[in-house]
């Protein structure tokens, strides 16, 4: 084949794989656009996750294929001229290459903590970023007179392209990698039986309950856990795999207006619910899956320097006792430094060649050289002439020592005590075991950054069992610590013999706040009413959020004349205050019922129903006032 064909078929290989990668784009974009509810999937860049993914593993010689696919993707969209087009294409390509090649320049950089920070800082703030200017430059001319709303597109295709990124790119990366398997068939049947119980209750929860205004909104936020169990397990692939399908049972919820994120019909707060959980998910994953990583590294190069260690620690073993048995016939061929002194003086009077290279001086008549000049502590020098008066040997004895030019270094030495015309001789085996003290040194340095990462893990694992008790917008705890803890309190007390005032606190008319200035107002007027709460009562007393507008507080140890007092000073400053929220200044009142336990009932049920009964009384009295439930009728 000559020359001119070879170019021409590398060329038509080229060409081949320009197509396939613009095709590829194409229909990557295709399925997406099939997920996302339309017209927010014009607002994205679809093809930039496989952008992405291609350029880390094909390289930049693809980009020809990607600009084609980008610009296919954009003359796709109706109602854009031609610059327009051509402005998202090059936004989208821009964007690809600004991440591809930004450090870490990995395929897979998601196995160190620096990695998955450069992603996060690049790539997906910066990459979207970049990517969704020119989104922004294209709804310029429909926005020019609404800057607030501009910003507000901006910042939501910003967030979009960078979740598209987030829960796209770590499964594209990952692909093809071979991950650890934890061992056998029923490693596999115990992650299919976590992954399909995962994704059946994702598909109830994301797509069976009612919407109800986002009430539910926490629940998908509790997928966390098997996700991270996933990524424990060695299967972050599998686990990202797992929260892209949540994400996706999500929009469908979305989309048919059911689900736990579903806020019909405002499909905007949908999806930012629905962005929101994507995003804290892959967080989530890739700043685990990097922790594992880490520590699985640490784990492996402790190993490999504990094989290591106990390697050489077995060969000067051997080395030690090797020289012990040429020590007696003081061979100048001695394999390790050898040296023979007086015993009461310490005066040198034999060292063989290595003694002399590892002390860097050599033994002459003339000049008297001491054991004693070659110990940096003196007091050790004792303690080992000591010894060997004593038991008449020392044996693997870790001494500091230095040579002739002043260098320390760690030493074990092997001393026995011979008798020679009435004169004691110490006859001395040296081994230079700097190195594997530095050996050791690593290993305790090591073993301490593991257990710092094992208390930053745990940390993090109590953080999350912290948020599953706390209202994610009031900060207040939630029903369902209240469900946990009324009986434990009311079963405490009783046994005290001391009262329990329970409140059940509404906020009156609270759907025209709502209806009047919207959800998010609404919100912030129900945060504005916990911080109050929170401060209004003593530090030993709950609260929380019992659900929508209904707050339940819960005062051991108060009477009832004391919580009716607290009651009603809590609706006179509630009804003198003034809300900023969201730029407008609200007033509210509260309706509040009270009950008494053990007046009103002994059980949580019993107190919960009589606290509700006597709101619904000063609900009907007129609201904003404080009821007091009435008295359990004893039998006779």
């Amino acid at each position: 084949m000559s020359v001119r064909d070879a170019a021409w078929r590398s060329w038509g290989a080229l060409a081949v794989l320009q197509a396939a990668v613009a095709a590829a784009c194409a229909l990557f974009a295709a399925l997406l656009a099939a997920c996302l509810p339309s017209p927010y999937f014009h607002w994205l860049q679809p093809g930039l996750p496989l952008a992405l993914a291609m350029l880390l593993r094909l390289g930049r010689r693809v980009w020809p294929g990607l600009a084609l696919g980008l610009l296919w993707l954009a003359w796709g969209e109706p109602g854009l001229l031609l610059a327009e087009r051509l402005l998202l294409a090059a936004s989208g390509l821009a964007a690809a290459l600004f991440s591809a090649y930004l450090p870490p320049r990995r395929s897979r950089p998601f196995f160190r903590q620096a990695d998955v920070l450069a992603f996060l800082a690049g790539p997906v703030a910066l990459g979207s970023l970049l990517a969704a200017l020119g989104r922004v430059f294209v709804l310029l001319p429909a926005y020019r007179h609404q800057l607030p709303e501009l910003a507000w597109a901006f910042a939501r295709v910003w967030l979009g392209d960078a979740v598209l990124l987030l829960t796209l790119a770590p499964i594209l990366l990952l692909a093809g990698r071979t991950e650890r398997s934890c061992g056998g068939g029923a490693c596999w049947r115990e992650t299919s039986l976590v992954a399909g119980a995962t994704l059946l209750l994702a598909a109830l929860v994301c797509c069976g309950l009612p919407g109800r205004g986002g009430h539910y909104a926490i629940l998908p936020y509790l997928f966390i856990m098997p996700l991270l169990w996933l990524a424990f397990r060695s299967q972050l692939l599998l686990a990202h795999a797992l929260a892209l399908a949540i994400v996706a049972l999500a929009l469908a919820g979305i989309r048919f207006e059911t689900g736990a994120l579903a806020i019909a019909p405002a499909i905007d707060e949908s999806l930012l619910n629905v962005a929101l959980l994507g995003l804290v998910q892959s967080v989530t994953l890739l700043v685990f899956g990097a922790l594992l990583e880490e520590r699985r590294q640490v784990e492996r190069n402790l190993l490999q320097a504990n094989q290591s260690l106990e390697a050489k620690v077995g060969e000067r073993t051997s080395q030690l006792a090797e020289s012990e048995a040429r020590l007696r016939l003081m061979a100048d061929a001695a394999p390790f430094p050898l040296a023979m002194n007086r015993l009461a003086g310490g005066e040198l009077i034999y060292a063989n060649e290595r003694a002399e290279e590892l002390f860097g001086t050599h033994l002459h008549p003339s000049r008297a050289l001491r054991v004693q000049d070659f110990y940096v502590n003196p007091q050790e020098r004792e303690e080992v002439a000591q010894a060997l008066r004593l038991n008449g040997r020392v044996a693997d004895r870790e001494v500091k020592l230095k040579n002739a030019q002043g260098r320390e270094f760690w030493a074990l030495i092997s001393c026995s005590v011979v008798k020679s015309d009435k004169v004691w001789y110490a006859i001395n085996g040296i081994n230079d075991i700097s190195e594997r003290k530095r050996l050791e040194q690593n290993l305790r340095d090591a073993n301490a950054s593991l257990r710092r990462k094992v208390e930053e893990i745990e940390r993090l694992q109590q953080g999350l069992r912290d948020q599953a008790l706390r209202d994610p917008l009031t900060g207040l705890f939630n029903r369902r610590h209240l469900d946990d803890i009324l009986p434990r309190v009311l079963d405490h007390m009783l046994a005290l013999h001391r009262d329990v005032a329970v409140l059940m606190v509404d906020a009156d008319h609270f759907k025209r706040v709502n209806d009047t200035y919207g959800h998010r107002c609404g919100d912030a007027v129900l945060t504005a009413l916990g911080a109050y709460l929170s401060d209004h009562f003593r530090s030993g007393d709950i609260v929380c959020r019992y659900g929508g507008e209904e707050f339940f507080v819960l005062l051991p140890g108060a009477s009832l004349d004391a919580a009716f007092a607290k009651a009603q000073q809590l609706c006179e400053a509630v009804r003198a205050m003034e809300i900023d929220a969201l730029g407008h200044t609200l007033s509210v009142t509260l309706s509040i019922g009270l009950a008494l336990c053990p007046l009103h009932g002994e059980d949580a049920e019993s107190v919960v129903l009589a606290a509700d009964e006597a709101l619904y009384l000063a609900k009907q009295q007129g609201r904003d006032r404080v009821c007091v439930a009435a008295p359990i009728q004893m039998l006779s």
